[in-house]
């Protein structure tokens, strides 16, 4: 894909060791979306800055591992990280203007229930993101309602406005995700023709509404969407 270039909050440091350290509020907790490697957002440099915006994502293969965003236990998603990168301010007012707003994302709790079909189940509420521009940072939301999830349901993001928590130009055949669009609007125009690119984003492909269904029609190789989700599975009886 191309674009122009409330919770608890734990902040931590940048490593891959983030995740693990602070993942487990017990011995089974799951990390969804954990892979041996973590790439990194080409921002605050030009050619690489990419960013999500306005739609709902779902990575279906990351650093090479297929459906990491796949539950395989019934639970409840109790926290989820972001690894967002250090934005310029004339970044950070660009997306914003174009976007229709600050920085703001939350969670999706989606069904499959056809091939390029997905049933929003739940949803967190949004989290601005405004708070760490400027940084590089790895926060962790901790949710104060947590959702529930079944085995075999998925865990998606959503960029309300905007969220630059995206890298871009890695291996095809390892990461890809799925936008929450029609097929029609499965190419985008390019950022060089502003006029139609603003136009482009004036329509949100953000899935709202629980219990309603959405197209999931446009598939997107060589990126991932650097979010992560913490479930904590239900007690055997």
């Amino acid at each position: 894909m191309r674009t122009i270039c409330l919770a608890l909050v734990t902040v931590v440091a940048l490593s891959g060791a983030a995740i693990a350290a602070n993942a487990a509020p017990g011995p089974d907790a799951i990390v969804l979306g954990k892979t041996s490697h973590y790439p990194e957002s080409g921002c605050p440099g030009t050619r690489g800055c990419q960013v999500v915006a306005r739609l709902t994502g779902l990575q279906l293969s990351a650093d090479g591992s297929g459906h990491p965003f796949l539950s395989p236990v019934n639970g409840q998603v109790v926290a989820w990280w972001l690894k967002l990168p250090q934005l310029s301010n004339s970044q950070f007012k660009s997306f914003s203007d174009l976007f229709g707003g600050a920085p703001t994302a939350r969670l999706a709790i989606l069904r499959r229930v056809r091939h390029g079909h997905f049933r929003l189940v739940r949803e967190s509420a949004n989290q601005p993101l405004s708070n760490y521009h400027g940084q590089k940072l790895w926060p962790r939301f901790t949710l104060p309602q947590p959702l529930r999830i079944k085995r075999g349901d998925y865990v998606g993001l959503t960029a309300v406005t905007w969220v630059p928590a995206f890298a871009v130009g890695l291996d095809s055949a390892g990461n890809s995700w799925l936008a929450s669009r029609p097929k029609r609007r499965c190419s985008i125009p390019s950022s060089a023709d502003s006029k139609r690119f603003a136009a482009y984003y004036r329509t949100s492909d953000v899935h709202t509404g629980p219990g309603t269904v959405r197209d999931y029609k446009c598939l997107y190789r060589t990126a991932r969407l650097l979010y992560w989700a913490l479930v904590v599975p239900d007690i055997a009886p």
